[in-house]
């Protein structure tokens, strides 16, 4: 059952149990009757029994608070309300007066003035044996506490019920008389509210439990409660009224009360039985699941190696698969964790990436190359899936691998010979660029010698056509230069340098120097934000910066001063670049292809440039174990973006 709605129940009792208490406080000090006060023919509620149902609202507001002042405020109010009430019952038992005028002098009362019943001074003992019960951990003293509970409220419906019913003063016990209708349902009040500080214990757990016994003895309290109530107010009416004889009444309660009994416990049993019905129906349908989670657990015990770990990783569980592939037998990995399967061949990120998925709620798929006992290694394809309870928590992880060592292997052996192939291909390619760029400028410094003699010397006899085409041969010779001065430092990118550390701010620093010049030319504004200290080839790197911060500047527009911005974000296993400027922008269809080798989208007469130098800035990337990308519209400027791996060897 759902406590919260108990729990706002016993706040607004308290409230009650507070005011009521305060009022009939009110009226014994003034002396004057406000509402609670009735004539002689009943019990009224004293001065001492409002002070102890006060004090006694006080102990059920602290009982909440687990600081110390409020436990040592609730210890001593326990223990002033059994003082009273056992003072008081000594009184009746020694006939003396003890505490019965000690507060609020009692001038109305003609018999035993300012004394609380017998009975209410006995639920005060009761109720204050329930609070001391909450100051223990102990379960004896816990059910104690609650049978005195269960006393007191026994006794209150005694005095509730005999108030609703009529019964004379005359006819009630010596122990009720002066017990008031008040007081009695503030008790009730106090043993319900009370009842709920024990939840998980004695009939309280009974009570409130889930199972069919709980459920069947909520639905019975109605009718034991409340029909003989009912029944016994009606025949008491009739007889009092003359309807009918006292023999006959009591025949014809008896009678009704059989016949209600048998239809209202009918009704209970039809409905036990409907859940009898449908239990069985789930049992079966749990029966037949679990027989089909039995065989899916056994072909998947068949092909895939299994393991299951708490929410901290420990081994709870594996499959005779996964003894039979680490060859660790069951009682070595269960308590342990992946580490003892662990190969070292993947890097530290690479575990910190799994645990980082998997802690988010996200299954995590990859392969792994794992550790047998005897130092061989095997690979598996891997899902690590993790399990989440009612309240979304993860509970336990379950890792399912499939051997793929055979296929692995086979992919090493095959790259191998590829990669040897590709080495060999490079290392020819490389040279033939380095022969081609070297060999081709002898002839081409002849070609550009010839043509200079020749225009010197005929310069005279040149018509205006002829000097055209020499000023083309010209153009073309010194282009033909360039592209295969930037073809040879392409080839030569990445070779005769070590790995250092490099200060990109004073990189940049020295590139602003370089460029000085340029920029001013251009009134180029760059702004760039503290960059941090990495790991790379320095000649490179200044490299890759100077060729994007060129293109920046020389792609702005026309009526635009060039303003490039720089930054930096720290990932995980890389630095991130951003080189942002305002210029003129790339079409999406083209933010690829000017990465390849003489690219260009610009005629030459509009921008200078070989078509090379963000090819350079690839190799560059690549060589740093990065990526480079462009984000553009077209006349809203462009945004570089690379990366410089952290874990460059």
């Amino acid at each position: 059952m759902n406590l919260e709605k108990y729990k706002s129940l016993n706040s607004i009792f308290i409230w009650i149990i507070l005011f009521f208490s305060s009022l009939v406080m009110l009226e014994w000090i003034l002396k004057t009757k406000i509402l609670f006060g009735i004539d002689g023919a009943g019990a009224t509620t004293k001065f001492n029994t409002a002070f102890l149902f006060f004090l006694s609202a006080l102990c059920l507001l602290f009982s909440k608070k687990k600081e110390k002042p409020f436990q040592i405020l609730f210890s001593s109010l326990t223990l002033i309300i059994m003082a009273f009430s056992l003072l008081t019952i000594a009184e009746y038992i020694f006939n003396i007066s003890l505490v019965d005028n000690l507060l609020v002098k009692d001038t109305v009362t003609p018999e035993l003035p300012g004394r609380m019943s017998l009975a209410t001074a006995c639920s005060f003992t009761f109720v204050s044996t329930g609070f001391a019960g909450l100051l223990t951990k102990k379960i004896k003293y816990q059910r104690i506490a609650q049978h005195t509970i269960l006393i007191t409220s026994f006794i209150t419906f005694l005095s509730i019920v005999t108030f609703v019913l009529r019964i004379p003063l005359e006819n009630k016990l010596f122990f009720f008389k002066t017990m008031s209708i008040q007081t009695s349902i503030a008790f009730m009040l106090i043993t319900f509210t009370l009842t709920f500080k024990y939840p998980k214990i004695g009939f309280t757990k009974m009570l409130l439990g889930n199972n069919y016994g709980s459920q069947t003895l909520r639905k019975s309290l109605p009718f034991t409660v409340l029909i003989p109530f009912l029944l016994s107010f009606i025949l008491l009416s009739l007889i009092n009224k003359g309807a009918i004889a006292v023999g006959f009444g009591i025949l014809l309660y008896t009678m009704v009360l059989i016949f209600l009994s048998l239809l209202y416990f009918y009704y209970i049993s039809v409905g036990m039985n409907k859940s009898q019905e449908l239990r069985k129906h789930l049992e079966q349908n749990i029966l037949l699941k679990n027989q089909e989670l039995s065989q899916y657990k056994e072909a998947l015990d068949k092909v895939a190696i299994l393991a299951i770990t708490d929410k901290n990783a420990i081994i709870k569980y594996v499959n005779e698969k996964f003894c039979s592939m680490s060859q660790y037998s069951m009682e070595e990995i269960i308590g342990k964790t992946d580490i003892l399967v662990r190969s070292g061949y993947h890097p530290k990120s690479f575990h910190r990436n799994i645990i980082a998925t998997v802690s988010s709620g996200i299954p995590w798929f990859g392969e792994v190359k794992n550790k047998k006992k005897d130092g061989t290694f095997y690979w598996t394809d891997t899902a690590l899936i993790p399990f989440k309870d009612s309240n979304g928590n993860i509970y336990e992880y379950m890792a399912i691998k499939f051997d793929i060592t055979e296929r692995k292997n086979n992919e090493e052996l095959l790259a191998s010979k590829y990669v040897k192939t590709l080495e060999q291909k490079n290392k020819e390619l490389e040279q033939f660029s380095y022969i081609a760029s070297h060999d081709l400028q002898e002839p081409l410094r002849t070609i550009t010698s010839f043509s200079d003699i020749l225009y010197t010397e005929y310069y005279n006899k040149l018509d205006d056509q002829a000097k055209q085409i020499f000023t083309f041969i010209k153009e073309a010779s010194g282009r033909m230069s360039n592209l295969i001065k930037n073809l040879l430092d392409y080839s030569r990118i990445g070779h005769q340098e070590e790995l250092v550390k490099v200060d990109c701010n004073k990189l940049l620093n020295n590139i602003n120097k370089d460029l000085t010049t340029l920029i001013s030319e251009t009134k180029t504004t760059i702004k760039i934000s503290e960059l941090p200290i990495i790991t790379g080839y320095p000649t490179s790197i200044r490299l890759l910066f100077q060729n994007l911060i060129s293109n920046a500047i020389k792609f702005s527009k026309k009526d635009e001063a060039p303003e490039i911005t720089i930054g930096y974000t720290d990932k995980k296993d890389a630095w991130e670049f951003s080189i942002k400027d305002n210029g003129i922008g790339i079409q999406k269809e083209y933010q690829k292809k000017i990465f390849s080798i003489f690219q260009k989208l610009h005629a030459k007469e509009k921008y200078k440039g070989t078509g090379i130098g963000l090819a350079h800035c690839q190799k560059i990337v690549n060589l740093h174990l990065g990526e480079i990308w462009v984000k553009s519209n077209p006349n809203e400027g462009s945004t570089f973006y690379f990366t410089i791996s952290k874990e460059i060897i």
